[in-house]
């Protein structure tokens, strides 16, 4: 009889450990989704901004030999600055375009016939810190690079 009660003790031990660990997980779970959805709430967290699709020529010495289209997003550090980066948008997309013209013209945009990328996204950095100032910061996300001869 006494080693029946210490045997139910053990069990009723361990379900009393197991239920609080399991307490204890649910209840970091649910604090670490209530922080996030806080922090959601006051637009932090990361968001993306989808530029318009860029096409510039590429001009040699014969003319245009090809057209080179790219798609970038911009990441920004929430809803607030992602608002004020599609306001900026317009000016940005010029900017790139204006850079871009020159950048795929000069022979240290394309190599060998390949656009070199890591070239192309520093100088899109560069631009958009520029366009947007101080006061905000945008990561370039170059999503898509497409050459077409012409």
């Amino acid at each position: 009889m006494l080693v029946d009660q210490i045997n139910q003790d053990r069990v009723d031990m361990r379900f009393l450990r197991l239920f609080s660990a399991l307490l204890i997980a649910v209840c970091m779970v649910s604090s670490a989704s209530h922080a996030a959805s806080e922090k959601k709430k006051e637009g932090g967290g990361k968001e993306y901004v989808k530029m318009q699709p860029l096409m510039v020529p590429v001009i040699d010495s014969y003319g245009v030999s090809q057209v080179v289209s790219l798609v970038v997003s911009l990441e920004v550090d929430g809803v607030f600055e992602a608002d004020k980066v599609k306001a900026m948008s317009p000016r940005l997309t010029d900017a790139y375009i204006q850079n871009m013209y020159g950048a795929m013209s000069e022979s240290s945009g394309i190599k060998n016939g390949v656009i070199q990328v890591g070239y192309i996204k520093k100088r899109l950095s560069k631009i958009t810190d520029e366009v947007l100032g101080d006061d905000l910061h945008a990561e370039v996300l170059i999503q898509l690079v497409q050459q077409r001869p012409i």
